[in-house]
């Protein structure tokens, strides 16, 4: 009972993240939001891929203090994950995507925690010394993810976490599948932490 009023409280704390497109259930919202809450004093977030802003949202809600980067080309460009550009592209429509995240973040009253970095992830990782947390959420292809995996894990600190949405346990073909399995469950200082239906984090020992 105890934790179901918790997990109701803290829904209430984000609740206007279903007026935000984009691809996260209420758990995973959830998810976002709780390990924020975890992150220490002017902790350093990395999110790489907003669209936006349902998920850049949702951890700012539970940061208490610092920043979330948040990555993003803000061009509807879906990388090398071919099967999600015509989505992107028919979402984006005529809308200038970076415009439209920072009034959507301005309006909810977070923008004061969030840095837009406009541009692919591949440019900005020699920009961070540490990250508190990571969260992968870019280019869905096997390349592409393992790439922003390569670049930014090291960064992360002890005791901190790194996220992945789309993990689906039977979909190797899937990038985040596909790293999780054979990059960060091999890597010794990275252990499974808990999965939010698709939201799969682990923290580093």
């Amino acid at each position: 009972m105890f934790d179901k009023y918790r997990e109701q409280f803290a829904l209430r704390k984000i609740r206007e993240h279903d007026k935000i497109d984009g691809w996260l259930s209420d758990n995973e919202a959830l998810g976002l939001y709780r390990i924020a809450r975890k992150l220490p004093y002017n902790a350093i977030v990395v999110e790489i891929g907003t669209w936006k802003g349902k998920s850049t949202f949702c951890i700012s809600k539970g940061l208490r203090s610092g920043k979330i980067y948040a990555i993003d080309p803000f061009n509807a460009d879906a990388g090398l994950d071919f099967g999600s550009q015509k989505e992107y592209a028919d979402k984006k429509g005529g809308q200038d995507l970076l415009v439209n995240f920072k009034d959507t973040m301005k309006r909810f009253g977070v923008d004061k925690k969030i840095v837009a970095k406009k541009g692919y992830s591949t440019e900005f990782h020699g920009d961070f010394d540490k990250i508190d947390f990571l969260f992968i959420d870019g280019d869905h292809s096997i390349e592409g993810c393992k790439t922003d995996f390569d670049l930014y894990s090291t960064k992360i600190v002890s005791g901190g976490f790194i996220a992945f949405h789309d993990f689906y346990e039977k979909r190797d073909e899937l990038g985040p599948t596909y790293v999780i399995k054979n990059f960060v469950l091999k890597a010794i200082d990275f252990k499974f932490y808990r999965l939010y239906d698709t939201l799969w984090i682990a923290k580093k020992q």
